[in-house]
């Protein structure tokens, strides 16, 4: 079984041919620029030879990159040839591989064809998965998936799609409901505001500033009420984008259990299906925005050791994106039994309020204080964020709690989204307790404990404890089972 070298489908060099072009969207801009001032003669038409050449090189190493790449399994290992110029080995395990993740984008599908990332214990390390098949037929990804699961030591009976599906348990699904609330109440406008203006900032060079900067002060002139109404308009566009790009992400979201896999399906124009192994699970977080916490909603993510670093990563790791606070601890007993929730906390003492209002309103109202002074009187508006954050440090304190129970440890913090991290003993990598000299006088002290999480950790905290407790939750974590 798949002993020879195969090559992908052929659409990987269109796939790489649009990656081409995406990574050099910057110097092509540049080069259009050049375009609409050229001259006369060969100089002038300098600017189309050279996108012309530009837009053949990246469509020629594609294809390259596409006939110079082969793969196969042979003696227990994913071996993988690639490389224009300088010829690359990398010869992988199968033992060693922790999951496969399948995606389907709009090159994909019309093929029956898949995008299969390859994690391993080691692929922490790096910020790219360990290794990357953009374009295979389905039945070779279910063969790969197939040889796992043996390596693993599962039965398998057969090697069609049917047997590996019915092997699967549905634990979870959102509704198209629950999608579309989770989109407008997510925030994600300011992704999108964001992702704008890095993308201008890069390419703010390649610009006729000087021309823009004319025709934006003679704008202007026409009067306040014109720019407020387009920053509306910018601001309503950028939410309803991330409420599409969200609906677009999260649809058809399920959770499948399948013996020591947590799996996860998700996407309209891409589908995507991502495999956490259970013993990967370093623990949970349960997140509450300004938003949700009033409405009652929450979204739960896994802490999960190992596993490429990108920019999708957060999302892929939401293993309940929108749900119902009071549904999480019932849905959870059928995904991640061992973890207990809204158990009784222990809250910091009253005495911990007023570190936590003036950790709030330290830097405000620095601010406040010197713009007030240089743009009196109306420098005096900028004192309204000092009961904003007050109120901001009054939740925080409100919010903060602890809690042991067995061998789990379940810390709550918040600084704008409030945050609940549960976590099992011989899961914590490190704990740290933090104690200034003003907080020694009144007997407090903060607490941080570590989980393994890609690359580096994830931290859970909480501020501002009494001293006692903290000893407590150290003491508990020094003596491990």
């Amino acid at each position: 079984m798949m002993f020879e070298p195969k090559r992908l489908h052929p659409i990987s060099a269109l796939i790489n041919f649009v990656k081409g072009l995406k990574d050099a969207i910057l110097p092509l801009i540049a080069v259009f620029f050049l375009n609409n001032n050229r001259g006369d003669g060969l100089l002038g038409s300098l600017p189309l030879i050279i996108l012309s050449s530009l837009l053949l090189f990246i469509l020629l190493s594609g294809i390259f990159r596409w006939l110079r790449f082969t793969y196969r399994v042979e003696e227990g290992e994913l071996r993988i040839e690639h490389g224009m110029f300088l010829r690359k080995k990398r010869y992988i395990p199968i033992d060693r591989i922790q999951s496969l993740d399948f995606s389907e984008g709009i090159f994909h599908r019309p093929f029956q064809l898949v995008k299969v990332t390859v994690e391993t214990a080691g692929s922490s390390a790096s910020t790219e998965a360990e290794a990357e098949l953009t374009a295979i037929h389905k039945e070779e990804a279910k063969q790969l998936e197939l040889l796992l699961d043996e390596q693993k030591g599962q039965e398998v009976v057969g090697d069609d799609e049917e047997n590996v599906e019915s092997s699967r348990k549905l634990v979870y699904q959102m509704t198209r409901k629950e999608i579309i609330l989770m989109a407008l109440t997510s925030g994600g406008a300011g992704v999108v505001i964001s992702g704008v203006l890095v993308f201008l900032s890069q390419g703010m060079e390649f610009l006729p500033i000087g021309a823009i900067y004319d025709e934006v002060i003679n704008w202007l002139q026409i009067g306040l009420l014109i720019v407020a109404v387009a920053v509306l308009v910018v601001l309503f566009l950028a939410y309803g984008i991330s409420v599409l790009l969200t609906i677009f992400r999260y649809n058809n979201f399920s959770v499948y259990l399948d013996s020591g896999d947590l799996i996860m399906t998700r996407g309209l124009l891409e589908k995507k299906q991502v495999t956490i192994p259970l013993n990967r699970i370093q623990g949970l977080r349960i997140d509450e925005n300004l938003i949700r916490q009033p409405l009652g909603l929450a979204t739960v993510t896994i802490i999960s050791a190992g596993g490429s670093v990108n920019s999708d990563a957060e999302h892929t790791l939401r293993i309940l994106p929108l749900i119902k606070r009071a549904e999480v601890q019932r849905v959870l007993q059928s995904i991640l039994g061992e973890y207990q929730l809204d158990e009784p906390l222990n809250r910091p003492p009253r005495r911990a309020l007023f570190r936590y209002l003036m950790r709030f309103n330290s830097l405000p109202l620095i601010v406040a204080t010197i713009v007030s002074i240089y743009f009196y009187p109306l420098g005096l508006l900028s004192l309204l964020l000092i009961p904003l954050f007050s109120l901001l440090g009054y939740l925080a304190y409100k919010d903060a709690g602890w809690n042991l129970l067995d061998n789990q440890l379940t810390f709550i913090h918040r600084f704008i989204i409030k945050q609940t991290f549960v976590m099992k003993k011989y899961r914590i990598q490190s704990f740290r307790k933090d104690q200034t000299l003003l907080q020694t006088r009144k007997n407090l002290a903060s607490v941080e404990a570590t989980m393994k999480s890609g690359v580096g950790g994830a931290a859970a905290r909480v501020l501002y404890l009494e001293e006692k407790d903290t000893e407590t939750i150290m003491e508990w974590y020094r003596h491990k089972q």
